[in-house]
């Protein structure tokens, strides 16, 4: 048994009573974190109001309104499942991702087989140049880099490639006339497997409203498994950059460069 360190009042209080109270806020910010920008925020706020007004309620011997409470609190388990299920799915998601990502890492390394993207790689330069003619051009564009993840989790449709990376086909497939232009590109261990991909779109709020939806595209894609998006705007040529939910927008040549050649 752990000695006592003090007491508030009648209240020990030991050093398990201080992990107990930071595993819980811990557990409440990545709960926060998950949530945040969405609708679901709102939702999870009320529950918890409605928790804390039964205890109030009760406190105070009002009965009937305890009583009325009670059937919500007593299916709330349930309740959450329903209502949070995107939200969950994407913590089981994201939890599995890593796993896995830190698992295959520490095997690459060992095994002495890490994949490496050098500055002057082709790939990276076939990019840079279409997006660079692109967004000169004005021309829409969505590029999706996997990393470790599985996309067929999140991302549908689309036309199957399974192409080298090449600056000819890029620009090709986000041309206005071309029948594949309209959607995502895909990109999996450094090959174009699939063009004209569905994304999901994002519910962040805080988006600005400036950002269209190929952009809320790229973020909801980030916001559910650990892939990186590039975006050229067809409204103002300026590129973005969305990684885990976050959007940068407006890069420049050089930005894109390295973050190519971090995420490639």
């Amino acid at each position: 048994m752990l000695p006592l360190l003090f007491k508030i009042g009648f209240l020990p209080v030991d050093l398990w009573d201080f992990l107990d109270v930071f595993i819980v806020a811990l557990i409440l910010y990545q709960l926060y974190r998950l949530l945040k920008g969405s609708i679901a925020l709102n939702i999870f706020v009320g529950m918890v109001l409605l928790f804390l007004s039964y205890q109030v309620f009760q406190a105070l011997g009002m009965n009937l309104l305890s009583s009325i409470l009670t059937q919500f609190i007593n299916i709330g388990f349930v309740s959450l499942i329903i209502i949070f299920q995107p939200e969950v799915r994407r913590f089981l998601l994201l939890l599995g991702t890593n796993t896995l990502k830190q698992r295959d890492s520490v095997w690459s390394r060992l095994l002495g087989r890490e994949a490496e993207v050098h500055a002057n790689s082709p790939e990276l330069e076939d990019i840079s140049r279409a997006f660079q003619r692109m967004a000169a051009s004005k021309t829409g564009a969505l590029l999706v880099c996997t990393q470790e993840a599985d996309p067929d989790t999140v991302i549908t449709g689309g036309t199957p490639l399974n192409s080298d990376i090449s600056y000819g086909l890029l620009v090709s497939i986000f041309h206005k006339e071309s029948p594949l232009h309209d959607g995502a590109v895909v990109i999996e261990n450094r090959r174009i497997t699939r063009a004209s991909a569905i994304l999901p779109v994002s519910e962040n709020s805080k988006l600005p409203a400036a950002v269209g939806l190929r952009h809320r595209a790229a973020v909801g894609v980030t916001e559910k498994i650990d892939v990186v998006c590039f975006i050229v705007s067809e409204e103002t040529g300026k590129i973005s950059f969305a990684r885990s939910g976050e959007l940068e927008r407006g890069i420049d040549e050089r930005r894109l460069r390295d973050l190519l050649l971090n995420y490639l």
